[in-house]
């Protein structure tokens, strides 16, 4: 028996080893065959991520870590491969041996698994890549001078922000005392303290734009918005942005007008800081609610004069002027507008023009300083000596609120025939007029400057200086808001109003039939209601009008009144909705239309009439796919044509030649423009190109050719080619002219091109300031001067004002530049961008580098054989000695990622010829500094050192560093030595990701007398995190040395499997290898400052924190994330309970073995979590209870409780300790309470102690299906367990004990219904109700249970087996029809056995939804009609129809008839749909008419109805008069014409 079990064991022991050596062969081509998988998916991924690359876009971190993997893989196999071949050929098949056969068995086969699961996660990739943000810069504005006051206050609003309960500031003062400019000065000291990750800035003014504002919020953060979303969609984006980000956020809200809701913008106090500034600082104390708020005075007498002094100039040190420059100061009553406005229009000028200031200033009377402000803003305007500039002045006010664009003031100025433009005949010099005029503006500070040069801005106070002037005379009229609109609307004055403005307002007395103002040469309409409709006859009597201009219009066809506009020279129809336009044809004295942002289908052929139209502006309108045949030819006197980002279906010369053939617009109708100086177009394809196409007299141009490129609605430059040429006689002289001229130039394949000077630009690209090449596998050079004499390379200096050089996909790429430069090549380049260049070896040499030193960001980037960034030649004297550092005096960012090749960033041979060294090189050494470096991202770069660990003085430059990201650098072992380490004294976010080797964060080998220092490592870090460190076991370790992060705000740890403790003592611990387990923190490590914790798959944790802790930590941790922590058992314990007096929010995901949130004694938890927030736990399978009861007794500040998928939990809140009789626990803030999936739950708060949710607004309580009773009344479960304790028989205790009225703000209610469900009055006073259908549940209980609720608005009804929502002809309301006529919002979903919503035969009396505004049916696969005949939805105004497969139609005649209100249609996936509208009997004659219409559709969507063969029966005639928007995806039956109609064979218009 002994003997047959020891065979046994043995035989099991070797038996697996034994089938290694057997199935060597079946392994080995299982290898094979999986290497050819693997492959073949990886080519895939790799043609994915270099489309993605050539449009800029960002590759996913997991896809670049899964390429990098399986190349490895890839490499080991093909190597195993060939070994196993050469090894068959020589011995296996006559000396087959044991060794020889099993280890390579074994790896094949372990290989071919590996491989398995890398073809599973390359085919799971969603998407590859994303596209990186833009992001708003804060700098300081031109002219800034600080004063002393300002300063002052700036630091003291600085120091409260540092405090933890201080989120909002308000700072406030009359108007012109500066606060626009002092929150300026306020953010650029935050970013230059670095106090704050991110600073935004947003200007909110008088009636603010939501959705405005929220897109300039989002531009500063860098977060990009969908233009769909609406304002709550946006506000939760920013919010999670916001809380996710986990940065210091300060959030600039600049003159606020009234009351603004923060939480509608997306920003909540505790997650960012808010400074408000304001004309009212009661408004922000009261209103607002800011703690802190700062009065902005004027400036005293010698400020004023100090400001006054610098902005006038030397001309004050004249004896005559300077003691009236003095009286002058002091008359400015300490405005800072009135200050500099006075001072620059008095710079330079003559000593009468100074006694004549005084004279006015001193007439104002001094006693109201805004009328000082007034008088001294319309002096400067007296003071403008051309009578034109200051109707432009004028005109500026009158038009915009802020900034104006100034291609809208020429569409304006132009249209009104100011005199501005006498002898002007031309739109380029209308231009540089126009441009002349603002700078005399901008001199006089009536206009001010923006980052854009072709955007100005208008102070507000000089905006109403400008109004104030243009409306002595009667002859302006502006309705921007309704009390305004009230008191100015008057006939009298409608007669003599020479410009009108409404502003986003509506005057129904206004748009009457006919408007009276028959001297009205400008009107101007933005509309915020853009169904309004315009009166036939409204524009009958404008015989003056000049300037017509509707915004946010939704127009289906013109007025016909707008053909007795006879004067019109400019009319804007921009951000409208158009649909037949051909009425703008008779406008023949028009000579600027703009349609910018529209959307329109078509441009008719009646605009081929407008024979003297000089500039038509179509920027933006991307639905535009129709221009007539020779509509543009017959424009001939045309001057501008902008269709950037907007109309690209060209037809080609072969078809323009058969006018009969043609249906739309060619190219070479262009060439019939003689005038033509400036050109926007978007050509998909060079191809299309007629011979020599662009005239040398295109002036401006922004030009995009071929399909690679994104379009873009801002391109900053004035003169833009980004060209695709795929085969080199797409070359022409009209290319080769533009492309010289260019400033901002983009380069696509262009076939036989090796050399860019040498072959495009001899003369070296003089004028170009942006260059883009991408995707040529054919130019070695950028620049090569051996190409060219040495006359030439001392005569010309090429690209001497380039500012930024991009480079991508240039896979034979040798080098960016070679050979001897001129002395001014490239000396303005501040950006290099590399990508993606395989043979590229090196970006500069030492012999040129001296022209790069002044870059300012530098990237490289998938580069696979790059050896060094700058390297030295052996047989050049390099220019800079070897003893000289080469030092980037400029350079700001740094980030060299996916290079397997490099060595060092900077080589000298002659340096290695001498150096006896056998250390490994290092990637930075004393070749090169960066004093002013401030970001460094390395990523895939095969480190073993990244720099000596012996601190030096050329090393200084690392001490500027604040931002330094280490990514999947798998040589290093450690981050840096103790040595460096203290060298970080700026840095602030330090992230080391995927370096499979490194073991700890710092070594302290040999740091000896470093080691009193230590604790000084990082004192400014702000963000930590460590990621994916698989072998990371300590952060470092300490002998006896205490560690402290003083400025830790943020900490992030995941996927580090084998960390341990943070700071290993090796004095005092065992081995970390250890698998007993570990804590996280102890004494030896000290974050005071911390306050958001992160914790992610570290497997050896079975508790956080010791109960020895740092006397000063975490006393400031507000939020705790903790996530897949496979053997932690609790969460809080001992000796971190004590401290979490400011802890606000707490996650808890997928920890499978956590048995306690809370532990420890009475004590301490009665006193821990006071300010808690919100708690959220999942998938905790071990967890029975969240909270014990005095735990619970003190979170008098929680608002949201989530628990979900926790199958073991029992209780939400534990068993009270001894406490006798009724105990009421109230939830005082809660709002959001989820409780979803817990099978095991006996109750919330056991006992007959009732619960209170006063403020409790959502409530989804899922706990399972199984679950009959869920909540009840407190009293009358008393008295039901009363009435069954006499009876002898159980009481079925609710989840939830209710006082009565407590829930009475609830709004939103989710439950599980099974029929003879019982809710308390509380729950059935929710507005919004979902309703999880169980498949028990039947019609008639769920009619039962909809009579018990009184406010429904919104109704949602997901799942079960229901066959018919109605009972005994009866509605889901039965004879209560009140239950459901308040609803406005009713949803079906996931119903799959549904067959009919209401009966078609229905005898039902009365319109039971007569307010139902949406009704959405999704996924009810039977379901056979939508709506009834029978029931009325006149008001029904979005419908929308998905994955219904059983519909053969979606309405009846009768129906759709009725459904007046109707605006959006949406109907997917219904594949047996055959047509639209049905009729209402099989033979009916449609006596009630035949017309159909649809009278506000709008929108009208249809995909993927593969059977639908038209509308609707030809005897139907069918109207979409408001129709703008049609779209038509896979519906393979279904026609549409060229202009956007359906056809079919029913009638339609």
């Amino acid at each position: 028996m002994a003997l047959t079990q020891i065979a046994n064991f043995v035989v099991g022991l070797v038996k697996p080893h034994l089938d290694y050596v057997i199935q060597h062969d079946g392994n080995v081509e299982q290898l094979r065959n999986r290497l050819v998988e693997l492959r073949n998916v990886k080519e895939r991924i790799g043609h994915e991520v270099a489309d993605a690359l050539s449009r800029s876009q960002k590759i996913e971190a997991d896809v670049e870590e899964w390429q990098k993997r399986v190349e490895g893989i890839s490499e080991q196999a093909q190597k195993l491969l060939e070994a196993e071949s050469q090894a068959q050929m020589c011995f296996y098949g006559l000396c087959p041996n044991f060794i020889t056969l099993y280890n390579p068995s074994r790896k094949a086969l372990g290989l071919a698994k590996l491989m398995e699961v890398e073809v599973k996660n390359g085919n799971g990739f969603r998407s590859v890549a994303y596209t990186a943000p833009l992001r708003a810069t804060t700098t300081t504005p031109e002219g800034f001078q600080a004063l002393a006051s300002r300063t002052s206050i700036v630091t003291q609003i600085l120091e409260e922000f540092k405090k933890d309960n201080i989120n909002k500031i308000g700072v406030f003062g009359m108007a012109g005392v500066g606060k626009s400019t002092f929150a300026k000065q306020v953010a650029v000291q935050a970013k230059k303290e670095k106090l704050f990750d991110i600073v935004g800035e947003v200007e909110v003014k008088q009636n603010p734009d939501m959705k405005s504002i929220q897109n300039k919020l989002a531009l500063s953060f860098g977060l990009q918005l969908d233009k769909a979303q609406n304002e709550d969609e946006r506000k939760l984006a920013l919010s999670d942005y916001i809380k996710d980000k986990k940065q210091k956020i300060l959030i600039i809200l600049d003159d606020i007008w009234e009351w603004i809701n923060l939480e509608t913008l997306g920003l909540e106090e505790g997650y960012c800081k808010i400074l408000l500034t304001s004309r009212d600082g009661e408004m922000l104390h009261s209103e607002m609610g800011t703690p802190k708020n700062f009065r902005l005075e004027v400036l005293d007498e010698e400020e004023t004069w100090s400001l006054f002094e610098k902005k006038v100039g030397d001309a004050v040190k004249h004896p005559d002027i300077r003691d009236i420059a003095i009286e002058i100061a002091k008359r400015c009553a300490g405005l800072p507008i009135l200050v500099e406005t006075i001072a620059i229009t008095l710079r330079g000028k003559p000593i009468y023009c100074w006694n004549d200031a005084l004279t006015r200033l001193n007439s104002s009377g001094g006693e109201d300083l805004l009328e000082k402000v007034y008088s001294g803003i319309e002096w400067s305007y007296n003071q403008l000596d051309d009578e034109n500039v200051k109707s432009l002045f004028l005109i500026c006010a009158v038009v915009w609120d802020r900034y104006v664009h100034l291609s809208n003031m020429i569409k304006y100025t132009m249209g009104l025939s100011l005199k501005l433009f006498e002898g002007i005949d031309t739109m380029e010099r209308a231009y540089e007029r126009l441009q002349s005029s603002v700078d005399k503006l901008k001199g006089s500070c009536l206009l001010l400057d923006t980052d854009n040069s072709q955007i100005f801005k208008m102070h507000d106070l000089t905006r109403d200086v400008g109004r104030k002037i243009a409306s002595r005379d009667k002859h302006y009229l502006c309705f921007r808001y309704e009390n305004e609109s009230k008191e100015c609307f008057n006939k009298e004055l409608l007669q003599k109003c020479a410009m009108m403005l409404i502003n986003s307002i509506n005057i129904p007395e206004l748009l009457q039939d006919q408007l009276e103002c028959q001297d009205l040469q400008l009107f101007k309409f933005c509309s915020t209601n853009n169904s309004l409709q315009i009166p036939a006859t409204f524009f009958k009597k404008l015989k003056q009008l000049k300037v017509l201009d509707l915004t946010n219009l939704c127009i289906p066809s013109l007025p016909p009144s707008i053909q007795s506009l006879t004067s019109l020279q400019t009319l804007c129809l921009d951000q409208c909705e158009l649909r037949d336009i051909s009425i703008i044809g008779e406008l023949r004295s028009l000579e600027i239309l703009s349609l910018v942002y529209s959307k329109l289908k078509q441009l008719p052929k009646e605009m081929g009439k407008l024979t003297r139209l000089r500039s038509l502006d179509l920027r933006c309108c991307p639905e535009l796919e129709v221009i007539y045949p020779d509509v543009i030819k017959s424009l001939t006197r045309l001057e501008e044509l902008n269709m950037h980002n907007s109309f690209n279906k060209w037809e080609t010369e072969e078809a323009s030649n058969n006018i009969s053939e043609r249906s739309n617009a060619s190219l070479s109708e262009l060439q019939y423009l003689p005038n033509l100086t400036t050109l926007g177009i978007n050509i998909k394809d060079a191809n299309q190109l007629p011979f020599n196409f662009f005239s040398e007299k295109l002036k401006y141009f922004k030009i995009l050719i071929g399909d690679v490129w994104e379009r873009d609605a801002d391109l900053t430059t004035s003169k833009t080619l980004k060209l695709k040429l795929s085969q080199r006689n797409q070359w022409d002289q009209g290319l080769e002219k533009i492309l010289k001229r260019c400033e901002d130039l983009s380069l696509d394949v262009f076939e036989g091109v090796n050399s860019i000077v040498y072959q495009l630009d001899m003369d070296g690209f003089q004028r170009l300031k942006k260059l883009h090449v991408q995707n040529n596998s054919e130019i070695s050079h950028i620049l090569n001067s051996k190409n060219f004499g040495y006359s030439w390379i001392h005569s010309r200096a090429a690209f001497p004002i380039l500012e930024e050089l991009s480079i991508c996909n240039l896979v034979g790429l040798e080098n960016v530049c070679s050979g001897q430069l001129a002395v001014d090549s490239f000396r303005q380049l501040k950006i290099i961008k590399v990508q993606s260049c395989a043979k590229l070896k090196n970006l500069f040499s030492l012999s040129t580098i001296l022209h790069f030193l002044q870059l300012e960001e530098i990237e490289v980037k998938d580069c696979n054989n790059m050896k060094e960034i700058i390297v030295g030649e052996k047989e050049k004297q390099p220019e800079i000695e070897a003893n000289d550092p080469i030092k980037f005096h400029r350079l700001q960012s740094l980030s060299l990622q996916g290079l397997p090749e490099v060595t060092c960033f900077a080589s000298n041979p002659k340096l290695h010829e001498t150096s006896t060294s056998s250390d490994p090189p290092q990637l930075f050494n004393d070749m090169v500094v960066f004093p002013m470096l401030q970001n460094l991202t390395l990523s895939s770069i095969p480190l073993n050192k990244m720099w000596d660990g012996h601190f030096s003085e050329r090393m200084s430059w690392i001490q500027n560093l604040t931002y330094l990201i280490v990514d999947g650098c798998d040589g290093l072992t450690f981050f840096c030595s103790s040595s460096m380490a203290i060298r970080f004294v700026q840095l602030k976010t330090l992230e080391i990701r995927r370096c499979k080797n490194m073991v700890k964060v710092i070594s302290t080998e040999g740091a000896h007398g470093n080691l009193e220092k230590m604790d000084k490592m990082f004192p400014r870090l702000q963000t930590l995190k460590l990621d994916a460190l698989r072998n990371l076991e300590m952060f470092c370790t300490s002998s006896a040395t205490y560690f402290e992060f003083p400025c830790l705000l943020f900490l992030y740890i995941k996927g580090c499997t084998e960390l341990g403790c943070f700071i290993f003592d090796s004095t005092t611990q065992k081995d970390v290898r250890d698998p007993a387990g570990h804590h996280l923190f102890d004494k030896n490590v000290g974050f005071p400052n911390l306050k958001d914790l992160h914790i992610e798959g570290l497997d050896k944790l079975t508790t956080i924190w010791h109960i020895q802790l740092a006397s000063d930590s975490f006393y400031k941790l507000t939020n705790f994330r903790v996530k897949m922590c496979r053997r932690l058992i609790h969460i809080f314990g001992p000796g971190i309970l004590e401290r979490l007096h400011s802890f606000q929010r707490l996650f808890v995901d997928n920890c499978e073995s956590v048995q306690e949130v809370f532990n420890g004694d009475h004590g301490e938890l009665a006193v821990t979590c006071q300010n808690l927030f919100g708690v959220s736990i999942d998938y905790c399978r071990s967890l029975k209870i969240v909270f014990p009861a005095p735990v619970a007794r003190v979170l008098g500040k929680l608002e949201i409780l989530r628990v979900t998928h926790c199958e073991n939990m029992e209780l939400i809140v534990g068993e009270e300790d001894q406490i006798d009789g009724e105990k009421i626990l109230i939830f005082q803030s809660l709002t959001y309470l989820i409780i979803l999936f817990l099978p095991n739950l006996r109750s919330f708060y056991p006992g007959m102690h009732p619960s209170m949710w006063p403020l409790l607004r959502r409530l989804l309580l899922l706990p399972s299906e199984e679950h009959e009773n869920l909540a009840g009344e407190y009293s009358i479960y008393q008295q039901q367990q009363h009435e069954h304790d006499q009876l002898g028989t159980p009481t079925k205790r609710p989840l939830f004990l209710l006082q009565k009225s407590s829930m009475r703000n609830l709004e939103e209610l989710h439950l599980t219904f099974r029929d003879g469900l019982e809710l308390p009055l509380e729950l059935l006073k929710a507005k919004n109700v979902r309703i999880y259908c169980t498949m028990a549940a039947s019609a008639a209980g769920l009619s039962v249970f909809l009579k018990k609720f009184h406010n429904l608005q919104q109704l949602e009804f997901i799942g079960g087996a229901v066959e018919e929502m109605y009972v005994n002809e009866r509605g889901l309301d039965g004879e209560e029809e009140h239950v459901v006529a308040q609803v406005k919002s009713l949803r079906f979903e996931r119903k799959y056995n549904l067959i009919h919503l209401w009966k078609e035969n229905s005898k039902q009396a009365g319109p039971v939804f007569q307010n139902l505004e949406i009704l959405k049916v999704e996924n009810c696969g039977r379901l056979e009609s939508i709506v009834s005949s029978a029931i009325s939805f006149r008001n029904l105004v979005q419908l929308e129809v998905l994955e219904c497969r059983g519909l053969i139609y979606l309405l009846t005649c009768s129906v759709a008839k009725s459904l007046v209100q109707l605006q959006n249609i949406r109907v997917e996936n219904c594949f047996r749909m055959v047509e639209f509208i049905a009729s209402d009997d099989a033979g009916g004659d449609a006596d009630d008419g035949n017309e159909i219409t649809f009278s506000r559709l709008r929108e009208l969507k249809l995909r993927n109805l593969p059977h639908l063969r038209g509308f609707c029966s030809p005897k139907y005639d069918v109207k979409f008069p408001f129709l703008t928007t049609l779209s038509v995806t896979d519906c393979l039956e279904m026609k549409i014409s060229p202009d956007g109609l359906l056809l079919n064979d029913s009638k339609h218009q």
